[in-house]
């Protein structure tokens, strides 16, 4: 858990120091070959724009297991609101003690009175991660690809 998380942070610093590449040559939902207007996000999935939706902001190849995570999430703390079911729980389990650690291990639990992250938050960082988008356009003129 805490290697997954460090290589995280890891990818984190990389996108906010580093460009990145795209040369994807075939279109994630279609799979013909990418022409321009693309749109590239920062999961490394490419798109012809027509082949998105109007309003797409994420990637639709990456969305639905960022919504899980993020469900799960939402849901985990709503449990960890419910004291009742936490402390039964934590009797019923055979290692008690498991229980607690597994709520702070998902940073359900924590050591201070200080206030969680609001939701809101986290799916603003999800974003940050996979909802990025860059549309490319041609410029005829120098024959050049532009981010």
């Amino acid at each position: 858990m805490q290697e997954e998380t460090a290589l995280m942070k890891k990818e984190i610093q990389d996108l906010r120091t580093n460009a990145r590449i795209f040369q994807l040559s075939k279109c994630t939902a279609c799979t013909f070959t990418l022409d321009l207007p693309a749109v590239h996000f920062m999961c490394m999935h490419s798109f012809h724009l027509r082949c998105l939706g109007d309003n797409e902001k994420e990637c639709p190849e990456c969305a639905p297991e960022i919504r899980s995570v993020l469900d799960t999430k939402r849901n985990l703390e709503q449990n960890a609101k419910d004291h009742e079911l936490f402390f039964q729980q934590v009797r019923s389990s055979k290692d008690g003690f498991s229980v607690i650690a597994e709520y702070f291990g998902k940073g359900i639990l924590s050591k201070t009175a200080i206030k969680p992250p609001e939701l809101s938050d986290l799916e603003s960082l999800g974003g940050a991660i996979y909802g990025l988008v860059f549309v490319t356009c041609f410029s005829v003129s120098s024959g050049s690809s532009v981010l």
